[in-house]
């Protein structure tokens, strides 16, 4: 008997306060929101409501508007990046076009300039041909500044006329002296010559 008390007394209190506290309460608790939900009350939309109104618990509660906000936030940021992809892909589209337009404009002005010398004598070709040259030589003793302001104003097809006379290290130094972007279309259509 002596035993048994003393069993009885070196009983845990965690194990205790389980059995004789929580449980208890845990089982009532289930009861009573099966009875409520049973008669059509809220438990749960309660339990929100009062539990948003408590300082640390309203942190971890959404309430419906919470929610609704966002799944729109969701459902916007989709949109928002299903429409950067798409403006990509557009870019890759217009980029596509613009280069093939560049090159329908190279063809047409080869086709142009096959036109205009089939058109010409020979005495007039050589005649072009050497004022060409003449002017290419002045560039090449022109400053290259001066030389490049001069090539970007003049009829495309005349630049690159004049562009072509010229040595590589004397047509490298007047593209550089150029704005970027003529001087690109430029080299382009000297390749195209080629």
């Amino acid at each position: 008997m002596a035993k048994n008390k003393q069993e009885k007394k070196k009983m845990n209190p965690v194990v205790w306060f389980i059995f004789a506290i929580f449980l208890p309460l845990l089982i009532t608790s289930i009861i009573v929101l099966v009875t409520l939900s049973f008669f059509n009350v809220d438990v749960l939309g309660w339990a929100k409501e009062k539990g948003s109104n408590v300082p640390v618990v309203s942190n971890f509660i959404k309430t419906d508007e919470e929610e609704t906000l966002i799944l729109e936030l969701e459902k916007a940021e989709k949109t928002i990046e299903q429409q950067q992809k798409e403006i990509e892909e557009l870019k890759q589209e217009i980029e596509s076009l613009e280069s093939i337009n560049a090159r329908q404009e190279q063809d047409i002005t080869k086709l142009e300039k096959n036109l205009e010398d089939d058109g010409q004598s020979e005495d007039e070709k050589e005649t072009q041909e050497k004022s060409v040259k003449q002017t290419a030589a002045s560039f090449r003793k022109m400053d290259h500044e001066k030389a490049a302001d001069i090539i970007q104003n003049l009829e495309r097809e005349t630049a690159l006329d004049i562009l072509q006379q010229l040595s590589n290290d004397v047509r490298g130094n007047i593209l550089e002296e150029m704005e970027a972007k003529v001087a690109a279309e430029l080299t382009e259509q000297l390749m195209a010559r080629k």
